[in-house]
């Protein structure tokens, strides 16, 4: 049986703070129905799943002195699709894009974020490389 976190947008959470909560899956409060089954589908067949929303709140710069790479919409989209397993081509045919593009958006990711790997993209969200990211508070299910 899995753990699924629901994170506060205001909760202060911080990707440090993510691999502590040994999560199985993490989801934004005021999140539908229709994802929290999606969620939990994934985490009871094995899998990790994040809410892209989570990673929009957690990639945009808060008030950080230095300037702090932005992921757009679409970035963070892709991200969260990859760090949850989905193959590039699946990707292209949930957004309605090509591969190539969903290729690009990922070239884009690794740059900003300083990543290598889709590997290195889902420990980011979830394990130990999450240095990338930053406060959490958690409220469980």
């Amino acid at each position: 049986m899995g753990i699924i976190y629901i994170l506060q947008p205001n909760g202060g959470f911080d990707f440090n703070e993510i691999p502590k909560l040994d999560a199985d899956g993490l989801l934004m409060d005021g999140i539908s129905h229709s994802y929290l089954v999606e969620c939990a589908n994934a985490v009871a067949g094995g899998r990790k799943w994040v809410d892209d929303h989570i990673l929009q709140h957690l990639l945009t710069p808060r008030s950080l002195p230095q300037r702090a790479p932005k992921l757009t919409g679409r970035e963070t989209e892709v991200a969260g699709l990859v760090s949850r397993g989905l193959r590039n081509k699946i990707i292209a045919q949930r957004l309605h894009v090509s591969e190539g593009t969903v290729k690009m958006h990922l070239h884009h990711v690794y740059e900003k974020l300083r990543l290598g790997s889709r590997a290195e993209l889902a420990w980011a969200t979830f394990g130990e490389a999450s240095d990338h990211l930053g406060p959490s508070h958690k409220s469980g299910l």
